[in-house]
Formats: structure tokens, C-alpha cells, sequence
């Protein structure tokens, strides 16, 4: 069969689901909160700050990867008029705005607006546990310095409440500032945006600081950290008892090929000890203590409620942060940043991490179960990349959408819900 291509005048789309995240801006009064953060444009002309963010979240979530790309918006009309897009930012303009309210306090700002609407949405739940991890980004801007790992970029600091997947802090950092840096200020930030009490810390080795165990216990909170290999610590591990290493489980019940031990640590003298559990796994052809791979962790986690093997199954859940941040870089492609001042990819960073939020928020609020756990790129798949026809009809506007009907229905009820009923 012969296929004749040609072009349509057609109001057509392919952006049929941005009707949800923008009635769901509408819903949280997001474009109110921005501008009342970013204050007035300096000209009467001038385009809002809400309509810069806007963009550049519609960007994220639409998968784009250069400032370049907000081009498809332009050339869609059906997808301006639906959302009412009267004066989308150019490509130059965008980065202007990104380099001049970056260096403005920017990322600050965002986080306002964030921790804004997470407080309302956050939900009572007890006991909840924040992870904190960093993750390089790779860059060869201008500003950008050499990390740990030798190569240079950036080095964000990255702060998921596990219950429900929010990010309730980030901090975008130079790729030579050490992970280590400032981790205590950064969980009280985290815990201001998140608006309600954080119950536990977990953390990999860069929290192994005797600050940071000492302000969980005067604030009251728990911790669970990766303890560093030092010699004070493995000698702590080598004084557990042979007979007191107990056969590991999995989250099943289902024995393992590893065993536990528990013993207890201070960081120095006439402090508060702490539970120091170790994990270990026999190599091969092993007979002797260094024949040992081990897996080891400080915490304070309660006795009676958390076995050894229980804080390190627990500890085992910080698997979370490395698919958040999958996400954050390979489906909202915040691997690249595209600016080269600091302050400006800086900026540009938190508005990505606003636009994974906002996701979050309406997995949370809006769609069934079962989305729950379904990534970026399926969202992406199943309901924001759908095709559409706008048409008009005895005064209405009419959004015909070609996909599988409960995709239709599950839009328009999220759709209807929003209209209908505040926040």
C-alpha cells in the first residue's frame, strides 16, 4: 500500500494528558505561588515568572532534552490553545530567565513554592523516613568542577520521603563540594518543606558523622547509616562472637547466603553507644576474619522492634533512592543541564524537581493504586503522550482523544474531579 504524506491545518495534539497536570497547576494555585515568590516581571510586558516555570516543567514531563525542544510547543497550537498558552517563552528567552532569577536565589524560591503545596498535600503519616543521597552529573559547562570520581559536573544533593516518594529537599551542589557537607542543616531544610515531623534518617556513608547521630538523638529521631571501614569499627566487628552471628532472611522470611552480627559503638569516649550491625557474606575459599565481604550499619533503631536482621533489610530500602534518581535523570533527563552558570542550572535543576513532584502528587491524590508505583515513562506513555483533536460545538470546546477508553475515562474523571473540588 502506497502512503501519500501531506499536512494538516488541523487542531491536532499529542499532549492530550497535559490537560491533567495543567488543571492540577490550576488546582494547587501553582502560578499564583510562583509569582507571588518571583514578585512582578520588570516590565508590563514582560512575561510571568509562572509562565517560565510552566514551560519548563510542561518540557520535563513532555521528555524533552535541550532548552532547544521547547520548540514542539511552539509548533503545537492544538496544545496551546487547549491549555490557554497565550505567550510561550522562546528558547533564548528561557535561558535568559534561567541565568537572571538564578542568580536571584532561584533554587530558594522553588523550594518555597514546593514546600508550599507539600504541606498541604502531605499526608499524617507516622514514622516517616527520609533518605538522602547525591548523584553526580556530568558536565562539561564552562562553570562546572572535577568530582570525586575525577570527571567533572555537579554534585546535587537529593532528599526522598520513602513512604510516599516526594522529594522534600535538594540542594544542587559544584561537583568538588564534598557529600559530606552540611548534611544536618540540609534534613532540617528537608523536614521545613516536607511540613510534618521526620521520624527516621537513613543515609549512606557520607552521614557516618558523629553530628549527625547526636542531633537524631536530641531531636528525637532515629537513624540508620552505613558505617565507613575504619579500624575502630571492623574491630568492633571482629569482637562479635562466632556463635552469635545468626543466619540472615530476606524480606520473605527466606534464608540467605549471609549472616548478621550485632555489637554496640561510640564514635569516642564517654559518649552515647549505638547499635553497630554488621552484614557478611563468606568468599570464596574463605577460612579466615578477611575472607569476609561485610555490609555494615550504625543505628539507634529500638531493640524490641528492630532485630539485627530487621535494621539491615531496612537499610537495604535505600534502593529507593537510586531508582527516584534513575528517573530524575534518565526520564526527566536532568543528566543535563543546559546552561554555564552555576546559578542558572542550579535554578533549572529545582524546576525538574518540581516537575517530578508534581507527578508524584497526582499518582498520590488523583490515580488509582495501581499507578502508584508505575514510573515517569509509563505515565508519560499512558496518559500525557495521547493524541487529540480540539473541535468546537454549540459554544464548547471539545478534546476528542484517540486511546484505549479507561485512559479516556480516567482522564476525564481526574479532569472533573480537579474542576469540581479545591484542595
Amino acid at each position: 500500500m502506497r502512503i501519500k504524506i501531506a499536512k494538516t491545518s488541523e487542531k491536532i495534539t499529542r499532549r492530550s494528558g497535559f490537560l491533567i497536570t495543567d488543571e492540577y497547576g490550576k488546582h494547587i494555585r501553582l502560578d499564583e505561588l510562583i509569582d507571588k515568590e518571583f514578585g512582578k516581571p520588570k516590565s508590563n510586558r514582560g512575561i510571568k515568572h509562572s509562565v517560565y516555570v510552566n514551560t519548563v516543567v510542561s518540557m520535563r514531563h513532555d521528555g524533552a532534552l535541550h532548552l532547544e525542544d521547547v520548540k514542539h510547543l511552539w509548533e503545537d497550537k492544538a496544545f496551546q490553545e487547549m491549555l490557554q498558552i497565550k505567550n510561550l517563552p522562546t528558547s533564548d528567552a528561557i535561558g535568559d530567565w534561567l541565568r537572571r532569577e538564578g542568580a536571584n536565589q532561584g533554587e530558594e524560591k522553588i523550594w518555597n513554592v514546593t514546600g508550599q503545596i507539600m504541606k498541604k498535600i502531605s499526608q499524617a503519616e507516622e514514622d516517616v523516613t527520609l533518605d538522602i543521597d547525591t548523584t553526580i552529573i556530568e558536565s562539561d559547562k564552562g562553570d562546572s568542577l572535577r568530582t570525586y570520581k575525577g570527571n567533572y559536573g555537579y554534585n546535587p544533593l537529593i532528599g526522598i520521603i520513602e513512604e510516599n516518594g516526594f522529594i522534600a529537599g535538594s540542594e544542587f551542589r559544584q561537583g568538588n563540594v564534598s557529600p559530606a557537607e552540611n548534611l544536618w542543616s540540609f534534613i532540617q531544610k528537608c523536614e521545613n518543606n516536607y511540613g510534618k515531623n521526620i521520624k527516621i534518617i537513613r543515609i549512606d556513608s557520607a552521614g557516618y558523622q558523629k553530628q549527625i547521630a547526636e542531633n537524631c538523638i536530641s531531636g528525637n529521631k532515629y537513624f540508620s547509616i552505613t558505617a565507613k571501614h575504619t579500624t575502630s569499627v571492623l574491630e568492633a566487628i571482629k569482637s562479635i562472637p562466632e556463635d552469635q552471628w545468626k543466619q540472615g532472611t530476606d524480606k520473605e522470611g527466606i534464608k540467605t547466603n549471609w549472616e548478621v552480627g550485632e555489637t554496640t559503638y561510640t564514635f569516642s569516649a564517654k559518649k552515647k553507644s549505638f547499635r553497630l550491625l554488621a552484614k557478611r557474606e563468606l568468599l570464596k575459599n574463605a577460612e579466615l576474619f578477611d575472607d569476609y565481604k561485610y555490609w555494615i550499619v550504625i543505628s539507634n533503631l529500638p531493640l524490641n522492634e528492630y532485630s539485627s536482621n530487621d535494621v539491615i533489610l531496612f537499610h537495604h530500602r535505600r534502593g529507593l533512592m537510586e531508582r527516584v534518581i534513575g528517573e530524575l535523570k534518565n526520564q526527566l533527563h536532568l543528566d543535563h543541564m543546559p546552561c554555564g552558570q552555576f546559578e542558572a542550572n542550579s535554578l533549572y535543576f529545582t524546576i525538574g524537581i518540581l516537575a517530578y513532584n508534581i507527578l508524584q502528587w497526582i499518582k498520590l491524590t488523583l490515580l488509582p493504586n495501581d499507578y502508584k508505583k508505575k514510573s515517569i515513562r509509563t505515565i508519560r506513555y499512558q496518559l500525557l503522550h495521547l493524541a487529540g483533536k480540539l473541535i468546537y460545538h454549540a459554544r464548547y470546546t471539545i478534546l476528542k482523544i484517540a486511546a484505549p477508553l479507561k485512559n479516556i475515562q480516567l482522564i476525564e474523571s481526574i479532569y472533573l474531579r480537579l474542576r469540581l473540588n479545591p484542595l
